[in-house]
């Protein structure tokens, strides 16, 4: 009896570890699900006029966040992770680099992202932006 409470309690510290070593992936998959499906759902949305900031990453499946408020239709199903890496994506289009690892391998995977400074000024951001990083941090 006491060598089966020593197997199951290995077995539930293997578990453990194993689930910890994984969550990384498990958390890079589910962000870039995320991502497919708000940028496919989202891709008829209205376009703003303004013009293009040639400072920020365009032909990303972001740019809607900077071209238009979103709405609760556009985070529906998504969770906190997720909605993480929708307001930081806004920052990664201006070139933000991560200090958190999490984010910080998200975006270098993408072919478009290049991270070049610290912090963006808040007077960089347009009112779209500002509006989104607000609304999406409120639901974080």
């Amino acid at each position: 009896m006491n060598m089966k409470m020593t197997s199951k309690k290995m077995m539930a510290v293997v578990g453990m570890m194993t689930a910890m070593l994984l969550a990384p992936v498990f958390e890079a998959n589910a962000q870039a699900r995320a991502v497919q499906s708000i940028s496919s759902k989202k891709a008829e949305k209205v376009v703003s006029s303004e013009k293009k900031d040639p400072n920020i990453a365009w032909g990303t499946e972001f740019d809607f966040l900077s071209t238009r408020f979103i709405d609760r239709d556009d985070i529906k199903g998504l969770d906190r992770s997720q909605l993480r890496v929708l307001r930081n994506s806004i920052y990664a289009r201006h070139g933000r680099m991560f200090k958190d690892k999490g984010l910080r391998d998200f975006f270098n995977k993408q072919r478009w992202y290049r991270g070049t400074r610290q912090e963006i000024p808040a007077n960089e951001l347009n009112k779209y932006e500002k509006a989104n990083i607000a609304f999406l941090q409120k639901h974080e």
